[in-house]
């Protein structure tokens, strides 16, 4: 059970730029089909999430458990670097004309190697709890992109988002440190 909280904590704070939540505001603003699209979106999340969870789950019964949480400590330390990191955002000019079919296919590429979706197979390796972690994931990557979802891209630009971005690259940092010094015992 502890796997659930720690990915919807982890998760929730990695996305905390808000870059999914904008993307998909800008898709279900062009798009006919928002339902489909919706669907879609969060389909190709669950879909790499129980990938990643399953390949955690599966590390854990091979890696010990010092090398499983320098892998969390990892995730959660990247997670902090693409916090911080000046990207651009998700685009995909082909997605907002693209039948619901190739839709999938775009967004299951897109979401390919995703940091919510190292976090929840690095949490899924410490505890080989894999369901619960993508659970977790899913519910925190769904509470990261509310806000983004309704209120768009005026939201992101302010400076208290700014500030919540830092922060959570803080938060994730300090304890992905703090991960990473326990598994060496210190």
């Amino acid at each position: 059970m502890d796997a659930i909280m720690l990915a919807l904590v982890a998760v929730a704070l990695a996305n905390a730029d808000g870059r999914t939540g904008l993307f998909l505001a800008h898709l279900l603003s062009v798009r006919p089909d928002r339902r489909a699209t919706v669907i879609v979106v969060f389909g190709a999340f669950l879909i790499h999430a129980l990938v990643a969870a399953f390949a955690g789950s599966v590390a854990n019964r091979m890696i010990g458990q010092g090398v499983a949480q320098l892998l969390v400590a990892a995730a959660m330390l990247s997670a902090a670097v693409a916090l911080l990191w000046r990207a651009a955002p998700l685009a995909d000019a082909g997605a907002e004309a693209a039948s619901p079919a190739m839709l999938a296919g775009r967004m299951l590429a897109l979401q390919f190697g995703d940091r919510s979706h190292f976090l929840i197979g690095a949490l899924a390796a410490t505890s080989g709890a894999g369901l619960w972690a993508a659970a977790g994931g899913m519910i925190g990557w769904v509470l990261a992109m509310l806000p983004f979802l309704a209120f768009g891209a005026a939201i992101a630009g302010r400076r208290g988002a700014r500030f919540v971005r830092w922060g959570s690259a803080a938060v994730l940092a300090l304890w992905g440190v703090r991960i990473a010094m326990g598994a060496f015992g210190l």
